[in-house]
């Protein structure tokens, strides 16, 4: 049992071992225990993907000796673990012999079923796609070239950084769960197009090989700074750099079948708030309310433009003059704001965690849309303080459930609050 979350989160009758798969020292001694194998010296838990009452999965590294391993857990209602457990033995890759630890461990005192990376209960073909990985490196950079895992998201994706023998950065690839990649080739493929080497504001990774649909996307590698490792007067200017970027990249076309933004439709909102309300039931009213005010003063659709779907300081590179969008995998078509106010609530938050000033965060805020505004047409007022309320509750309360974000938590009804207050605001003049 983890004490943080008391008062935190409801039980959840469907997963009530959900605490203690969320305690490191728990699934390191039941592992031990399920594996046979030695003590684990040191786990921690690295990342959450929680849904009330239907699914907790979760990822923790742990180190063994001189070694450390990520181990990914998918927690089962009662009754159902076994079962799990016969299914991802017979997909997964064999069991290591005798002396070498388990791909696939079940643990049933958890009613969970864990897997050691590379086994991945949806990447089935991952530990192979690595092998092939390594040797196109080495076709890229020569011998002693190599590929390094920098980013992993259990059951959907892992991207893999390849280098020369010197660590110069060749080529980055991602791994997607099947039925994924070749979507996203063809999303760079076509947004990269469209972008010029010498446009003067933004730049696009170009993909490098061409692969068939069920092998990983490799794309050019960008040098540069993350605007999230920006502080002061420089986080300003870049934000104003990101806001221009973006701007360039709303006037793009979409790609072909791209869909309709809908996570702030009517029924997904109500669907939000009620989710809220039954794993946090102290901010149940406030969520409703939300909603309810949300509703009534929506604002008229605006001219669809092509969204990044995931604006944030991480996914922005200071590219020279330009800035370098990455991770396009939500690009989809929708309002301007959805991304704007996606971003805008981002800053809220980071301020309602006390990670942001007041002022530094006003200070972003209006870099941010004054970098957009050089470039595009800024929506109304009363449109981004909506989408930025939407996204509050949508995107960052949510994201604080699902993560189980314990220092968030307790301030979700100060995250509700903020985004009352932004709709209670009427235009100037």
């Amino acid at each position: 049992m983890m004490p943080a979350l008391d008062g935190l989160l409801a039980p959840d009758d469907v997963l009530p071992q959900r605490d203690r798969l969320l305690d490191p020292h728990a699934v390191a001694w039941r592992l031990a225990e399920a594996s046979g194998m030695s003590k684990v010296s040191r786990c921690e838990l690295l990342r959450t993907d929680y849904r009330f009452g239907r699914r907790l999965r979760v990822l923790h590294r742990e180190r063994i000796g001189s070694r450390w391993r990520w181990v990914v857990g998918r927690a089962y209602p009662e009754g159902q673990s076994e079962e799990a457990f016969r299914q991802a033995v017979a997909t997964g890759t064999p069991t290591p012999t005798r002396g070498q630890h388990r791909n696939v461990v079940h643990a049933r005192a958890l009613g969970a079923v864990f897997w050691t990376f590379p086994s991945d209960r949806k990447l089935i073909r991952l530990a192979r796609e690595l092998r092939d990985l390594r040797a196109l490196a080495r076709r890229l950079g020569g011998p002693g070239s190599g590929a390094r895992v920098v980013g992993y998201k259990p059951e959907k994706s892992v991207v893999v950084e390849l280098h020369d023998r010197r660590g110069r950065r060749l080529a980055y690839a991602k791994i997607y769960k099947e039925g994924l990649g070749e979507r996203a080739r063809g999303i760079h493929t076509w947004l990269a197009r469209q972008v010029s080497p010498d446009h003067l504001r933004l730049r696009l990774a170009t993909p490098l090989v061409s692969t068939a649909a069920a092998e990983p996307l490799v794309l050019e590698a960008i040098t540069g700074r993350r605007i999230a490792d920006l502080g002061g007067r420089e986080a300003c200017s870049g934000v104003a750099r990101l806001g221009a970027a973006l701007a360039d990249f709303h006037s793009l076309t979409p790609p072909k079948g791209s869909s309709r933004f809908n996570r702030y439709d009517p029924e997904r909102l109500a669907a939000a708030a009620e989710l809220l309300a039954q794993a946090c039931p102290r901010v149940a009213r406030e969520a409703r309310t939300l909603v309810d005010e949300l509703g009534r003063v929506e604002p008229s659709r605006e001219p669809l433009a092509c969204l990044h779907g995931d604006v944030h300081p991480k996914n922005g590179l200071l590219a020279g003059t330009r800035v370098a969008l990455i991770d396009l995998d939500k690009t989809s078509r929708g309002d301007a704001a959805v991304d704007l106010g996606s971003f805008l609530s981002l800053l809220s938050y980071e301020r309602v965690l006390d990670r942001l000033a007041p002022a530094d965060e006003r200070a972003r805020r209006r870099s941010f849309l004054e970098g957009y505004a050089r470039v595009g047409s800024l929506p109304g007022p009363h449109t981004l303080r909506w989408h930025t309320a939407a996204a509050l509750l949508a995107e960052q309360a949510m994201r604080t459930v699902r993560q189980i974000r314990t220092d968030a938590l307790p301030r979700l009804d100060r995250l509700l609050a903020d985004a009352r207050r932004l709709l209670e605001e009427r235009d100037d003049g």
